[in-house]
């Protein structure tokens, strides 16, 4: 189970906030450029034959001699793309099963705001391309059938780049709200960010293993990267490892600042047995919530 049953009562007090306005051609919850059906006003027009006669100013029909109509904003449903990173990376120190834990948090928080949910995955399946693209759902009765297919990807080999998968998911016109969840460990994340910019809002979750935080071992090693298979000797001094955390601060802080240029939330999450439970509460407090 991705999500208890504690957390998804808690799940239903929120909804996803979109950033701007949402061109979708089905009704929702989120502000839209259409007119339609809502209690928001935007303009009054002519009455032609055929309008709801409902919707006639009679104190204006009365003063200007002229009919008119009341417009009011269309309300239209949100489109989310999840997208879970299960690249080679993914398989260290709890992340894979804990970013299944988060896309299925952000899947129920979507599905449970009467949002229309899509998720991804990548790299895509072996042979498969950048990405994988899985089944899509618009109500809560969508969830165990989402949920199942979350929780049957497993870790895939992959290129150690973003910005092929991110471009895939970007594709298709914009709109959509974009929850990545990945360890963002590529040379290319600066790319792979930008080009979410076109959305209308989302999150990135930032995953991180407490290994990969704060590194403990010190002595000399051979360190192998994962996406690419490079190797290199590391000597592992005291004064290197706290370089070395100085260092991630500030490349977190600049992820944290190319996210929000993109419009997109940014938080850190460490895997743990609450790390959803803490990641819905900081959203919330971070404004991507409602």
């Amino acid at each position: 189970m991705l999500v208890s049953a504690g957390l998804r009562e808690r799940i239903g007090r929120f909804s996803l906030t979109a950033r701007g306005r949402v061109r979708s051609p089905h009704g929702g919850r989120h502000s839209s450029h259409h007119k339609g059906e809502s209690i928001d006003f935007v303009d009054f027009r002519e009455y032609t034959p055929g309008d709801d006669y409902r919707r006639i100013d009679h104190l204006l029909w009365a003063r200007l001699g002229v009919p008119l109509i009341r417009e009011f904003e269309a309300e239209r449903e949100l489109s989310v793309r999840v997208v879970v990173d299960r690249s080679p990376s993914m398989g260290f120190y709890d992340k894979h099963p804990a970013a299944l834990r988060l896309a299925g948090l952000m899947t129920y928080l979507a599905l449970a705001g009467g949002d229309r949910v899509e998720l991804w995955a990548v790299p895509g399946d072996s042979g498969g391309g950048a990405v994988t693209r899985g089944p899509a759902g618009r109500h809560l009765s969508a969830w165990p059938r989402l949920e199942a297919w979350l929780e049957g990807l497993g870790v895939q080999p992959g290129d150690g780049r973003l910005a092929p998968s991110m471009a895939a998911v970007a594709a298709g016109g914009r709109g959509h709200y974009i929850a990545l969840v990945s360890d963002l460990l590529v040379t290319d994340w600066e790319s792979g960010l930008d080009l979410l910019g076109g959305s209308v809002g989302g999150v990135v979750l930032h995953i991180l293993g407490t290994p990969e935080l704060d590194p403990e071992v010190l002595g000399d090693v051979r360190l192998r990267d994962s996406e690419t298979g490079e190797e290199s000797d590391f000597s592992g001094t005291a004064d290197a490892y706290e370089r070395y955390r100085n260092r991630l601060d500030d490349l977190c802080s600049r992820m944290a600042a190319r996210a929000a240029r993109s419009g997109l939330h940014y938080l850190l999450v460490e895997p743990g047995p609450d790390a959803s439970e803490e990641t819905l509460w900081q959203l919330a407090g971070a404004g991507a919530l409602s």
